[in-house]
């Protein structure tokens, strides 16, 4: 017989996130990231300079998180700080050469485990499984609290997209 918890889809992502997240931080820990630093490299090398509450808002981290994260960057050369021309308080981030050089390389480590993750799915499966997990992320966004378990302010519920 096949427990309540088995048949659980919930219960079944939490472990292939927690299994993924170690495969991914013990990859990324050979080229001196942590999945945090790796996902603020990504955004800044595909979209440009960010916010830094941009980036905070994106990676469901509280403001606390963030600020040690952006520290532990400078610190390493990865990227660059300043305050924003508009306003002074704002604080704008950019990624430097070194972090667009770690950026590639750490892109080809993902892939390989991206390809180990999805071995023995065809590509239609993929594009299902992945629509699906957009979906469920919607879901529960959509309950009215953050990701990150902080509440929705009014202004952050304004900036949120409908798909």
């Amino acid at each position: 017989m096949t427990s309540r918890l088995e048949r659980m889809a919930g219960h079944h992502i939490s472990l292939v996130g927690h299994l993924l997240k170690n495969k991914y931080n013990a990859n990324l820990s050979e080229l001196g990231l942590t999945s945090a630093q790796a996902s603020v490299l990504y955004i800044l090398f595909h979209e440009g300079e960010q916010k830094q509450s941009e980036l905070q808002r994106r990676m469901y981290v509280k403001g606390s998180t963030m600020n040690g994260i952006v520290e532990s960057m400078l610190k390493h050369g990865l990227i660059e700080k300043e305050a924003g021309e508009e306003d002074r308080r704002t604080k704008m981030i950019r990624i430097t050469e070194k972090g667009r050089k770690l950026e590639e390389k750490f892109m080809k480590k993902l892939e390989e485990l991206e390809a180990l993750l999805t071995e023995g799915f065809s590509d239609e499966e993929n594009q299902i499984m992945v629509s699906w997990m957009k979906r469920m992320q919607e879901n529960l966004k959509e309950e009215g609290g953050e990701p990150d378990g902080s509440e929705r302010t009014e202004q952050t519920a304004g900036n949120r997209t409908d798909t």
